[in-house]
């Protein structure tokens, strides 16, 4: 079974107006060609969709610590343990 596809926001402000509308759940169903659990989960949400951020393991630098580390790279032969040592942070 293939992983269900993103529900944009521009259809679920649809589907809230088909709802004021007076629609039923089965007839949105079919306008909007999705499934009925879709429709019940956007009545039921409390928040506008939006999609799960990447899964796995928070980042432990950021992006201007990114930068600083190629750089180092880039410009020196260094190992993990000298980048680690330069940066104060466990890599």
């Amino acid at each position: 079974m293939s992983k269900a596809s993103q529900l944009y926001n521009e259809e679920e402000s649809k589907i809230l107006q088909l709802k004021l509308l007076g629609k039923t759940v089965k007839e949105i169903s079919k306008l909007l060609n999705r499934c009925k659990s879709m429709i019940y989960r956007v009545f039921t949400r409390k928040t506008t969709y939006e999609p799960n951020p990447y899964s796995g393991r928070p980042h432990v630098t950021d992006i201007r610590n990114d930068r600083r580390i190629r750089r180092m790279v880039s410009s020196q032969e260094m190992t993990v343990r000298d980048i680690t040592r330069a940066s104060l942070r466990q890599i």
